[in-house]
């Protein structure tokens, strides 16, 4: 046996065998290469060449490569090709405020490929893991395939859980390290968790809380009291790594210029006041009361626009500057109509004219820039608040683009809860607290003036 070189220009031996088209079936020819977990600690071998071993596949740096790999891989183990380089008929992701979601289309390929794609394994895309939670093999006369759903490798984090835990108050950096150091620890046999790192640069102090079966992920981005609504800021992922800060972190401002005919194909613009108002009334559940409204007259609106919003806290004292505080945040986020616009992006990466800029359109989720659009009138900047991506070419397909002001404060509502003063909860509140005035003047003592102004003479006699 020895080697030639062939008419290639490569080195052959003509006793191995091609690569064949499909898989074979033991037994297998002694010139075919294989790979069986028990023989030469599962890396390939020939069983021509006795003498080879130790052959080391790690994983090749290559362009669009999507990795998959097992549920019990070890966090530090993922620099390697896993259990397959699979080949996706399509793959799309999402990334917004909310959500980091892939989904991916690949076939019921001979060679076994699709059967790793499997609730709990986890698929490498572009730099980032996803953990799968759906997939659905299908077979009809449009082929035969299956769909895969994976989240954000960060979302494991909605499986540790606080039971009960109260904070006493803090910058967002303490409310970070509080909710780590409050997960219900379920250490069990065959069980782990991933570590995950948590960063803030916030320093506004916020007042004490309570967190009640709330996820470590609620606790930082979903719950009504998360880190998130109660110092707001901008979130950031990188696999086992997270940051809240002011601004997001690793985002560029002033990053890219969109003019529609060159980089857009199409644009549409959004301007929603369902939740903008001119005059804004805020209590909270010990009769507190704080208000702000548009001093100069609005032109483009026929009227007033008032709204109620109610705030509650778990104790009384500084429940005034909390509401301030609160109240001043919440009105940043109504007080100026939301204008969003969704873009689709011309596929100039992939174009041989514009080869020597392969950056072109690296825009990335957090970034801002200028959307011009002469035939809207758009000339404006905007943060990227979405983006969706074909993850096999590359290529965006779709932006949405928002209001940069409102990612820089709470975006929603603050305190523990808010609500609109009906709910049933609320309702309870302001029986109690009738109760509790109507018993004694101490009773009635225990409340501010404003509380008791609110009520009439036969209410606060119990009448």
């Amino acid at each position: 046996m020895s080697w030639i070189i062939g008419d290639n220009g490569f080195p052959t031996e003509t006793n191995f065998l091609d690569i064949p088209e499909a898989p074979m079936e033991k037994p297998y020819p002694f010139a075919l290469w294989r790979i069986e977990t028990t023989m030469n600690s599962g890396y390939p071998f020939n069983e021509l060449l006795p003498d080879i071993s130790g052959i080391d596949l790690w994983s090749m740096e290559r362009e669009n490569v999507i990795r998959v790999y097992d549920i019990r891989e070890p966090q530090n183990g993922f620099d390697h090709n896993g259990l397959a380089i699979i080949e996706p008929i399509s793959c799309t992701s999402v990334h917004n405020d909310d959500r980091w979601d892939i989904n991916l289309v690949h076939p019921l390929d001979d060679w076994g490929k699709w059967k790793h794609l499997i609730v709990g394994n986890v698929l490498k895309i572009d730099g980032q893991l996803f953990r799968i939670d759906s997939h659905k093999p299908d077979i009809n006369s449009g082929g035969m395939t299956t769909t895969v759903h994976a989240r954000h490798i960060t979302c494991d984090m909605a499986d540790m859980l606080i039971t009960f835990a109260s904070f006493s108050g803090g910058n967002a950096s303490d409310f970070m390290e509080f909710c780590f150091n409050n997960i219900e620890k379920a250490d069990l046999p065959g069980y782990e968790y991933y570590k995950f790192e948590g960063y803030s640069d916030i320093q506004t102090n916020a007042g004490s809380d309570e967190l009640v079966n709330t996820t470590l992920w609620a606790a930082m981005i979903g719950a009504d009291n998360c880190l998130k609504k109660r110092y707001g800021g901008e979130l950031y992922r990188d696999n086992f790594y997270f940051s809240i800060n002011q601004r997001m972190q690793y985002a560029k401002d002033n990053a890219f210029c969109l003019r529609y005919s060159l980089d857009m194909t199409g644009i549409s613009q959004k301007v929603d006041y369902s939740d903008f108002c001119t005059n804004l009334h805020c209590y909270d559940n010990y009769g507190n009361m704080w208000g702000v409204a548009v001093v100069k007259p609005v032109g483009f609106l026929h009227h007033p626009i008032v709204r109620m919003a109610q705030f509650n806290y778990a104790e009384f004292e500084g429940s005034m500057e909390r509401l301030m505080a609160d109240g001043y945040a919440y009105w940043l986020t109504v007080s100026t109509p939301k204008a969003t616009y969704e873009v689709q992006i011309a596929a100039l990466g992939g174009d041989p004219v514009y080869d020597g800029f392969r950056e072109l359109q690296n825009y990335k989720y957090g970034d801002s820039g200028t959307i011009y659009c002469p035939e809207l009138d758009i000339s404006t900047t905007q943060r990227i608040t979405e983006i969706e991506k074909n993850e096999i070419t590359g290529d965006i397909i779709r932006m949405i683009l928002g209001n940069l002001k409102e990612s820089l404060v709470r975006p929603t509502y603050m305190g523990s809860t808010i609500s609109t003063g009906r709910s049933k909860e609320d309702k309870q509140m302001r029986a109690m607290q009738t109760t509790i005035m109507s018993q004694s003047i101490s009773g009635m003592e225990q409340f501010v003036i404003s509380a008791l102004e609110m009520r009439t003479v036969n209410q606060l006699e119990g009448k």
